[in-house]
């Protein structure tokens, strides 16, 4: 028998009442402005499973090589009805797992736990000897109670030493229990009187003996809602939690969401999407592998009230582009240092965005990605993003919002310090890119109201002396007059043009290189 990834837990041995064990289960940032984009949609492809009926059909999981059900289908013509719902109490049962995860006709789980109360969901420990599991009251059909049960090491299949948990109370419900992976904790939904509202997910730490402490824990962060939240189901990773949940802005009725684990609790929420989540309930998502799961919905097209639904995932290439832009104006960026940040804060690769400013990485599914932008004389740029499965790309755009350029006092002179501002050639325009750099002295003059500025235009010395003297002119008075229409008060400005009297680089056959720095707007303040 191949070894296999359960969810649940991974199980030594048991049987199902009346069945043995036929089929087998392959292995499976500072000063920012953060935006927050999320994209809904998954691609999923969901098939039926054998097991369902016209009654109501819930997964629960794995033990074994068999996959668990509770049902309301009828056994022998004499079952009980549960007078709320008019249909017989929910049993559970177990299937064999099929080649290509269909599932067959389901049996008795276990004749001593199926009485003529309600079950619900159950979940094993990791060494198969004990369960806990939900059965409802004998007074209300619909409140049910958490507990334990140990494996008859003298006889196979059965179940004893039956025990309510300690937590149990009369005025709420306890449901939906799982054992996480490791068995150090148990996760259940109830709605209790301190939760947020409706049902929440709690927490229970495990002993090493399999007992539960009585450490009752609120699920932290922002997975609850006054809305309703079961089914928890720890990923095969671990590291998140798969839940149902009418909040959340549902589709429609329950949906199905997973959270990243983390240490601030469960603040990221994504929507599994809409190839697999619908305007019904999707409840109980159980993955078996990477890519092959099983759900419980009422959607349209089902045998029943509810039935059991195998979803196929189809993965598909994704990435992620964009461009990094300047806050004020959309212009773009290039030369920036551009991180893809994971949903743990880990690094995954830094890239420089390109001449127009565009950035690319590849990115996996149901993620929530931050894409972080650095540039000097800029603050950081953030923009967080949920990956999920819905398209192939993304579009995510940074922004980053310039700094105040900086005032340089030395013994000659005081000024302010900026980038080279460029013109088109031979005249006077300012180019499209240089108005970043004119509002980082607009920031700079709007924040010290007391200083006054020179703005002095120098030209390289190609072409004669005196048009180079009225270009330099010209552009300082260019300069002037966009710093004017930003709204610094033309008291405070004046622009003189002094052409290529005033090299920074003094030299007889000059290099393009030197040409551009002799091409310059100096911003001296004025005494």
């Amino acid at each position: 028998m191949k070894n296999f990834i359960v969810f649940f837990a991974i199980v030594l041995c048991s049987f199902c009442t009346y069945s043995q064990a036929t089929s087998e289960i392959a292995e499976a940032s500072l000063g920012a402005e953060v935006n927050l984009q999320v994209s809904k949609g998954s691609k999923f492809v969901s098939f039926p499973t054998g097991i369902n009926s016209k009654y109501a059909d819930y997964g629960i999981g794995f033990f074994m090589d068999k996959f668990i059900t509770f049902s309301a289908r009828k056994i022998g013509g004499f079952a009980k009805k549960d007078p709320r719902t008019l249909e017989p109490f929910t049993k559970l049962y177990c299937s064999d797992i099929k080649e290509d995860w269909d599932l067959t006709r389901p049996l008795l789980f276990s004749s001593i736990l199926n009485k003529n109360e309600n079950l619900g969901s159950l979940t094993f420990s990791l060494d198969g000897q004990t369960l806990f599991f939900a059965k409802s009251s004998e007074e209300e059909s619909d409140r049910f109670e958490l507990y334990s049960a140990e494996l008859n090491p003298e006889r196979q299949g059965e179940w004893i030493n039956i025990t309510p948990v300690s937590f149990n109370g009369e005025n709420y419900s306890i449901e939906t229990p799982h054992l996480r992976k490791d068995g150090k904790r148990l996760y259940f939904s109830a709605n209790m009187p301190d939760g947020i509202g409706g049902f929440d997910i709690y927490y229970v730490d495990v002993n090493e003996d399999g007992t539960l402490k009585n450490n009752v824990v609120l699920l932290p962060g922002d997975l609850n809602t006054e809305a309703d939240e079961k089914y928890p189901y720890t990923s095969l990773d671990d590291k998140f939690l798969y839940f149902s949940s009418n909040g959340h802005q549902a589709f429609g009725g329950y949906d199905v969401f997973k959270s990243r684990v983390s240490v601030e609790g469960y603040k990221l929420i994504i929507n599994l999407g809409s190839s697999i989540n619908t305007e019904k309930d999707e409840i109980g998502f159980i993955p078996a592998t990477e890519t092959i799961a099983y759900i419980t919905s009422n959607r349209e097209g089902g045998y029943g009230n509810y039935d059991v639904y195998k979803v196929t995932e189809f993965s598909i290439e994704q990435q992620v582009s964009g461009k990094t832009l300047d806050l004020e104006t959309g212009i773009p960026l290039a030369n920036v240092a551009v991180s893809l940040i994971d949903t743990e804060g880990e690094e995954v690769a830094t890239v420089m965005s390109n001449e127009v400013g565009e950035y690319t990485f590849p990115i996996n599914s149901f993620e929530y990605y931050t894409v972080l932008a650095s540039k000097d004389g800029f603050l950081k740029g953030v923009t967080i993003f949920n990956s999920d499965n819905s398209t192939p790309n993304f579009e995510v755009d940074v922004t980053l919002k310039a700094k105040a350029a900086e005032i340089v006092e030395t013994a000659e002179k005081a000024y302010i310090k900026i980038d080279n501002i460029q013109f088109d050639y031979d005249s006077d325009r300012i180019k499209e890119v240089s108005t970043i750099t004119l509002n980082t002295v607009v920031q700079t003059l709007s924040q010290n109201p007391e200083i006054k500025v020179s703005l002095n235009a120098h030209t390289d010395t190609q072409g004669s002396a005196g048009y180079n003297l009225k270009l330099s002119d010209r552009r300082a008075a260019s300069a002037m007059k966009y710093l004017i229409e930003k709204g610094v008060s033309p008291n405070r400005l004046m622009s003189k043009g002094y052409g290529e009297t005033q090299p920074l680089v003094d030299c007889a056959s000059c290099s393009e290189q030197q040409h551009e720095a002799n091409r310059r707007i100096e911003f001296i303040i004025i005494e």
